[in-house]
């Protein structure tokens, strides 16, 4: 009965050490799973992140792309309204010029007429001379006028074009989108697990131990309390 006691306590003992180590060997598993699971998980987002971040930075490049190309047209059009106001001014300018000549033209007529009539006065001629003068006068400060005026609404017409261009320079540069304020950041290094170590394997004098006790008590019990004395004295270890 001890010895059977003792090699059933034995065998129930190597049981739960193998259950043991299984649980700490599945446990290891697991967590070495979930190790390698959470890298793959925080590889794949990372990846993400920068795919939406190369994307954010191709839709920045076009609208700045959009932003230069719209500057280019608003330098165009600026161009085509200044070369328009020039022309403008040039062709008053021109007329302005031709209107000069024709009153220098008629007033050295007007003088010559007077100077060819002999019959007036001096006093008379001198009269006549001074009014086409006069008339000379205002008909030329008329034309300085006109071309002034002209030069004048010529300054306003350009200082609204930069103005126009300006405004649509701005408005070009608000339209400006920028989706890619930050660079991502990867993920934080996933933490290793700590391999758990398995039970010793426990010894077997516990065991044995309990095994010679339940043999002790057994033979106690079957051969009354003097039966192992009795066995003693016939071992001769009495």
């Amino acid at each position: 009965m001890g010895g059977m006691k003792a090699i059933s306590g034995i065998q129930e003992q190597n049981r739960a050490h193998r259950a043991q180590v299984d649980a700490v060997n599945r446990s290891n598993a697991m967590a070495r799973q979930k190790y390698i699971n959470d890298i793959q998980i925080s590889a794949y987002n990372d990846q993400r992140k920068l795919d939406v971040f190369e994307a954010q930075l191709s839709a920045d490049s076009v609208s700045k792309q959009n932003y230069y190309k719209q500057l280019e047209i608003n330098q165009i059009e600026a161009n085509r309204a200044v070369a328009a106001a020039d022309q403008e001014l040039q062709e008053k300018i021109t007329e302005q010029m031709f209107e000069s000549q024709a009153n220098i033209a008629a007033a050295i007529q007007a003088q010559g007429t007077v100077l060819a009539g002999n019959m007036a006065s001096g006093q008379s001629m001198m009269l006549e001379l001074s009014q086409a003068e006069r008339e000379f006068g205002f008909e030329q400060a008329q034309i300085d006028a006109t071309i002034f005026d002209a030069s004048k609404a010529y300054g306003l017409s350009r200082y609204g074009i930069d103005l126009d261009k300006y405004s649509a320079d701005t408005s070009a540069m608000n339209n400006i989108e920028t989706a890619a304020h930050m660079s991502p950041t990867a993920s934080f290094k996933t933490i290793r697990p700590i391999k758990q170590n398995a039970p010793k394997k426990p010894s077997i004098l516990g065991p044995i131990l309990g095994g010679i006790s339940t043999g002790i008590s057994a033979g106690s019990t079957i051969g009354g309390d003097d039966y192992w004395g009795g066995k003693m004295e016939d071992w001769g270890w009495s």
